[in-house]
């Protein structure tokens, strides 16, 4: 309903389809310039890299990678694949992560966020070949070897010989992970956050003085940006497509939507614009929230984005 297309409505939704299905757009080719664009306003030290998977449709599921950006993520690479539910192969989130490599050349430290599926030997392997750095979640059930000459004992028993309580927090390094991969040199973090039900089981390649917990706290922030993309944005959840190829082209549109609003947005907070949109007293809205309806509120007062900006910058 919103494309700027004097024709029927049937023709618009054509149009797409066609998009959709046209094998020439390349959507990785299609969104590098958008990355660039991204590494050209931030900084070139320390690239905070979040991945997780996330539902596309009914069918499908989208692993995405993208950059810590103030709660919420920018989106770098994503590839979608059949399936509902459970864990996407190693192998596979490894392919994802190798397509980061020339998109991250110019950053000094990259490090790595994700929860429990991604702690494999297949990605912590090729993370530590590739100097990267790395903080996962682990499950409870996996054997460590805190000392050299130590016994294997599961992180729930450590947990438990450490008498972890509430508000408790252990770090252990040089340990070896998992007793059927023997990964050496690693840290351990064991965290039990005051408002959390069960303890947090971490494995880093960061010293315990880097507070692994700390930075995985940003893992979450991800989570942000798939709710941006579903019911409190995009509603990508209500596509019927099937084919992991049209749903990834599908998600370029979206990303590149996303990227305009979080761009929007920040640049309303940097000319301290919010009120447009915001209450005065205090920020209520997300970052992507504030840029979704700076948008439309510019539509509503029919100004166009570029015109803002530009008699911004005149003044």
């Amino acid at each position: 309903m919103w494309a700027p297309q004097p024709i029927q409505l049937t023709s618009i939704v054509r149009r797409f389809e066609r998009f959709l299905a046209d094998p020439r757009v390349q959507v990785g080719r299609w969104f590098e310039p958008f990355v660039w664009l991204m590494h050209r306003t931030l900084g070139c030290e320390v690239a905070y890299v979040i991945i997780d998977c996330t539902q596309a449709g009914r069918q499908c599921r989208t692993l995405t990678a993208g950059l810590a950006y103030h709660g919420t993520i920018l989106p770098l690479v994503w590839q979608s694949h059949k399936g509902r539910k459970g864990h996407l192969k190693g192998a596979i989130q490894k392919a994802l992560l190798q397509s980061l490599v020339p998109l991250l050349r110019r950053y000094t430290q990259i490090i790595v966020l994700g929860d429990g599926e991604f702690s494999n030997e297949t990605v912590i392997q090729w993370l530590r070949h590739q100097g990267w750095d790395f903080v996962f979640r682990f499950r409870a059930s996996c054997l460590l070897q805190v000392t050299p000459t130590g016994e294997w004992q599961s992180a729930c028993a450590l947990a438990q010989a450490c008498a972890l309580q509430p508000g408790h927090l252990y770090h252990w390094e040089g340990v070896c992970f998992t007793q059927h991969h023997r990964l050496t040199e690693l840290t351990i973090t064991l965290q039990w956050g005051e408002a959390d039900a069960e303890p947090l089981y971490l494995v880093s390649t960061l010293p315990a003085v880097a507070a692994p917990h700390r930075l995985y706290a940003q893992r979450y922030w991800i989570e942000t940006f798939f709710a941006t993309l579903k019911a409190r944005g995009f509603h990508l959840a209500r596509t019927h497509l099937t084919q992991p190829e049209q749903i990834d082209r599908l998600f370029l549109v979206v990303a590149i939507a996303a990227c305009f609003v979080l761009g929007l947005a920040t640049y309303r907070v940097l000319t301290q614009q919010t009120h447009d949109v915001d209450r005065t007293d205090r920020r209520d809205l997300s970052l992507f929230q504030l840029g979704f309806r700076s948008f439309f509120r510019l539509l509503a007062l029919n100004e166009s984005v570029s015109e803002i900006f530009l008699s911004r910058q005149v003044a």
